[in-house]
C-alpha cells in the first residue's frame, strides 16, 4: 500500500489548491482589509508552492513506474 507521499494524485490536488488559494489571496486580499502590497506578496508566496507540489507529483509518478 503506497504512502500518501507516494501518491501523485494527492500532490496534484495540493498543487491546484495552492494555486487557487494564491489567486484568492492575490485578488480578494485588498477587499477583505489587507493592504494591496501585503495581499500580493502573500498570493505570490502561496502560488509559488504550486509548481513545487507539481514536481513532487511527477517524482511520485516516476518512482511508481520503477
Amino acid at each position: 500500500m503506497p504512502t500518501p507521499k507516494e501518491n501523485p494524485q494527492r500532490w496534484y490536488i495540493v498543487m491546484v489548491f495552492c494555486m487557487a488559494l494564491g489567486c484568492f489571496a492575490f485578488a480578494a486580499g485588498p477587499h477583505i482589509g489587507y493592504s494591496t502590497e501585503a495581499a500580493h506578496a502573500v498570493g505570490l508566496l502561496i502560488g509559488s508552492w504550486g509548481p513545487v507540489m507539481g514536481i513532487m507529483g511527477l517524482r511520485a509518478e516516476l518512482t511508481k513506474k520503477e
